[in-house]
């Protein structure tokens, strides 16, 4: 359906009162605002509105504008021109990028992915600055394989320190989502049986394990069984002790509770060992968590684990419960780790993000974010356009 529009750009040094004597000028005419954005850049300001109006007042409307204009000190422009309103036969998405910054070479190859796909570029705009730097593309399309664009959007920001995400609109709606965390490397910064294994004096061999066990290298189970073996002897009171030498991994907290008071639940699951991770479970707010437990007779570690190892599969199984449980579709999910132990869990959920990750799981995560911040996934899942990550 075809229509009269006007696009009204405005631009200069911004000050107090402009939108009002934009707004103040069009008043009298029979207009309807179609859109409208105010980006300030560096003190300047841009200002555009669209607007519908019968085709006779376009010559008024502009003369009347261009006077305001120089009233407040602006650069103005103005097109007007019949269009046919084809939005209803595209859909949008987000593409949304975060990193420390930002150079050109990063944007046009963003830019140039997108393109290569057939969508466009509708809209472009900073939503976070401290301590990362978030911009928030909004891109229409029209029989894009999102899939396919979103894993050449990935690789793209691997190859340039920065985390992209693609979400379709809807998923970035006020659908409630279960957000599960890996521990080790991943919620904290520890890994907790390496902090045990210093205590018992076996920091070396218990870490060259670790490692490779992380890596893919060695089968979890056993690697696990046998780190495990070198802690016997060490006493209850050596858990304690390391609980104290847990740390969040930077914006943890801030991101939990960002996502509890936007009402999603959070959760954990860890190959480590609940012993040790259950009094900082109640510290942050995390009630559904599952982990290994020690064996402890007389004060003592035997060495020895307590029922099943949480291992990768275990990881994706207690994903699926919890999402079976709260109700939440596993399109809702995401699954937040490091290694290699968290690859099915991370396959299993809705979107998948590597967090300081290694090369496997890297390889198959939707999202893959190389930096400290972990707040910055608020925005790679588009649940906020406001910068609240944590300074």
């Amino acid at each position: 359906m075809a229509s009269f529009k006007g696009l009204l750009l405005f631009s200069g040094v911004d000050r107090s009162g402009i939108a009002a004597g934009i707004f103040s000028t069009l008043s009298p005419f029979s207009v309807k605002i179609i859109d409208l954005e105010q980006i300030l850049i560096g003190g300047r300001t841009i200002f555009a509105v669209l607007i519908e109006l019968d085709p006779a007042h376009a010559e008024i409307i502009e003369t009347e504008l261009k006077v305001a204009a120089a009233d407040l000190d602006l650069d103005f422009a103005a097109q007007f021109t019949d269009q046919i309103d084809t939005t209803a036969e595209f859909a949008t998405a987000k593409v949304i990028i975060v990193g420390e910054n930002f150079k050109p070479a990063l944007l046009f190859e963003i830019a140039e992915a997108i393109t290569s796909f057939g969508a466009n570029i509708d809209r472009m705009v900073r939503i976070a600055t401290a301590p990362v730097l978030a911009i928030e593309f909004i891109i229409s399309f029209n029989h894009l394989e999102l899939d396919k664009l979103r894993k050449a959007l990935t690789l793209v920001g691997t190859a340039n320190n920065a985390a992209i995400s693609l979400i379709e609109r809807s998923a970035a709606s006020g659908s409630r989502k279960l957000v599960i965390f890996d521990v080790d490397s991943t919620l904290i910064q520890e890994e907790v049986i390496d902090l045990l294994a210093a205590r018992a004096n076996v920091a070396v061999e218990v870490s060259a394990i670790t490692t490779a066990a992380m890596r893919g290298e060695i089968d979890f189970t056993s690697s696990l069984t046998k780190r495990v073996s070198l802690l016997a002897g060490l006493s209850a009171d050596d858990l304690i002790t390391v609980r104290s030498e847990i740390h969040l991994s930077i914006g943890a907290g801030n991101l939990i509770n960002f996502l509890q008071a936007q009402g999603h639940t959070m959760a954990a699951v860890s190959g480590g060992f609940v012993d040790v991770i259950e009094p900082l479970m109640s510290e942050i707010g995390i009630a559904n968590y599952h982990a290994n437990k020690l064996e402890i007779i007389d004060g003592k570690l035997t060495g020895k684990i307590l029922g099943a190892i949480v291992d990768s599969k275990v990881k994706s199984d207690t994903l699926v419960k919890f999402a079976d449980q709260f109700k939440i579709p596993m399109a809702d999910t995401v699954a937040i780790g490091d290694g290699a132990n968290d690859i099915a869990m991370l396959q299993s959920a809705g979107v998948g993000i590597a967090f300081n990750a290694k090369p496997k799981l890297k390889e198959i995560a939707d999202i893959v974010l190389d930096m400290p911040n972990l707040d910055a996934v608020i925005y790679l899942l588009g649940l906020s356009n406001l910068d609240v990550t944590s300074n």
